[in-house]
């Protein structure tokens, strides 16, 4: 009964959600709870229905988490007048967050980055099971840089992230080439929304689309911060100098690393009338 409860007050928590809406979000998460508790799978595929989308990964608890923040606790939503808004999401992992996008705007057009080729074969796997259009996949690993760099890949799949460091991910250590940002983006685009999960190389990305220039170019977005206990307050810091006070900040979500938000939503501001959060 407390586990009824707990998923009761969760799908009721969900935001910009009528009653019906959020009654479907109980069913599903009554629905993944019971399938994982009755399933003998050792290994495999999962598949699950939610939210009108078909998408299947490895582990009930990462699907679940996946979907209590990207469609429950709407991490990463966002506003915009746009009709067909171009989205970027880097670390798109298995593409719950795709999902969410093309919920939130069907017309949008989505271009979608990982790195790891075990998460980034389940992306495509999930995107074309639904049969997605605007959605356009890049098998890349976004830094700094666009020289070959050490990257570390869990030997666990149901993660399926991966990172440029491997006290993130621990497991096997394989070269790749890295790539800018900032000379991906088409010339001359706004881009409405950049959601940037990317396991540590966050500061490498942003820092590069601010020097080059592209900063200008992106309304919105939505980063999750990767710091240990100890850097939390310089890191935090670090992102918000980044931005500086031509975006205002504030925290998204419930994660938080010590006092400072895991997770920060950058909004462009009016130039006319910026003032720093």
């Amino acid at each position: 009964m407390l586990t009824i409860f707990r998923l009761w007050k969760l799908a009721f928590s969900r935001q910009h959600t009528q009653l019906a809406g959020r009654l479907r979000t109980f069913y599903t998460l009554l629905h993944i709870h019971t399938q994982a508790k009755l399933s003998k799978k050792t290994g495999g595929l999962i598949p699950l229905k939610l939210e009108g989308f078909t998408i299947a990964g490895y582990s009930y608890v990462t699907l679940t988490e996946l979907y209590t923040d990207i469609f429950i606790k709407q991490v990463y939503r966002f506003e915009t007048t746009a009709k067909k808004p171009f989205i970027v999401d880097c670390g798109a992992n298995i593409g719950m967050s795709v999902l969410y996008f093309k919920q939130l705007y069907p017309e949008s057009e989505v271009w979608a980055y990982e790195a790891n080729p075990d998460a980034f074969a389940l992306l495509q796997h999930n995107v074309e099971a639904n049969k997605l259009k605007g959605v356009h996949l890049f098998n890349y690993l976004l830094s700094d840089t666009e020289d070959e760099v050490d990257f570390y890949i869990p030997a666990a799949t149901a993660g399926l992230n991966g990172s440029l460091h491997p006290s993130i991910a621990k497991g096997k250590k394989q070269r790749m080439k890295a790539y800018r940002l900032s000379g991906l983006l088409p010339e001359h685009k706004t881009v409405d929304f950049v959601k940037v999960d990317i396991e540590g190389a966050e500061f490498n990305v942003l820092g590069e689309i601010s020097q080059s220039g592209r900063m200008k170019d992106i309304r919105q977005l939505v980063v999750e911060l990767h710091a240990s206990r100890e850097s939390a307050q310089l890191k935090y810091n670090e992102l918000l100098a980044i931005f500086g006070a031509a975006y205002r900040h504030e925290a998204v979500g419930d994660q938080y690393t010590l006092e400072f938000p895991h997770l920060v939503k950058f909004t462009k501001q009016d130039p006319l009338t910026s003032t720093h959060c």
